[in-house]
């Protein structure tokens, strides 16, 4: 399976709540954004779990990364609500399940790199909506910048970003990478397309000039996931776990 699989191109999706996909667990549902492989994937996805769903223990063998949208995440080390950016390093295993409340989650697999000796294999979390975190957040002329992870050997960088409403999102040092956006609360503008909440656009890199160049936050703001740098060719070949088109 193939979805916005070539990364040398723009791919921007729009949200639907009526285009969820079942997977292969019961009460676990996917949004697709983009997807390399079937089961076993590289994938982007928006993953809705029905309240009192669980996955089965599953092994990280390339890596995750996620965002809690709405609900509490849970599993064997700890209660995660919505506002929280979680990195499970390759190798890590868990058993998660959701409770009454149910749980929505933006996530990523099979797209990390073998570790640095500087950041180990510990988890990361990241709870993005507290004080401490607004507080630890830098002033742009956007608005504000939290940096959650950044690995200096491939050049991936996440980061969240609140930006004011209807102020530009410049091209800053790390656009030309690869940038990939995903719109967390409000919305973000490109020319007559406006991607409102859980909107997601990927830019390849070397994208200077065209519609990159205009893209705003809405009327009523935005608040965005970042993540750049791990479109080069560089970053790609780095990744542990590569798929193939038949899987």
């Amino acid at each position: 399976m193939k979805i916005n699989a070539n990364f040398r191109v723009f791919a921007g999706v729009q949200f639907d709540p009526t285009k969820y996909i079942s997977s292969p667990s019961y009460g676990v549902d996917r949004f697709m954004l983009d997807r390399i492989g079937n089961e076993k994937a590289r994938a982007t996805t928006i993953v809705k779990y029905q309240p009192n769903s669980n996955f089965p223990q599953h092994e990280h063998i390339g890596g995750e990364e996620f965002l809690v949208l709405e609900g509490t995440f849970k599993d064997q080390y700890g209660s995660f609500p919505a506002g929280t950016y979680v990195r499970n390093p390759i190798g890590s295993k868990h058993s998660p399940w959701v409770e009454d409340d149910g749980c929505t989650i933006f996530v990523k697999l099979l797209q990390m790199a073998e570790p640095t000796d500087e950041e180990g294999t510990d988890p990361l979390y990241v709870n993005f909506q507290s004080d401490d975190s607004k507080k630890d957040a830098s002033t742009t002329e956007f608005g504000s910048l939290l940096e959650m992870y950044h690995n200096k050997v491939t050049g991936e960088r996440v980061q969240m970003c609140w930006i004011q409403p209807n102020a530009m999102f410049p091209f800053d040092d790390c656009a030309p990478n690869g940038e990939e956006l995903f719109v967390y609360e409000g919305s973000l503008e490109i020319k007559d397309e406006e991607y409102e909440k859980w909107g997601w656009l990927r830019f390849p890199p070397g994208s200077a000039s065209g519609d990159r160049q205009v893209l705003k936050a809405g009327s009523k703001g935005a608040q965005v996931y970042r993540k750049t740098g791990h479109l080069t060719e560089k970053a790609i070949s780095m990744e542990k776990i590569k798929i193939a088109e038949e899987e």
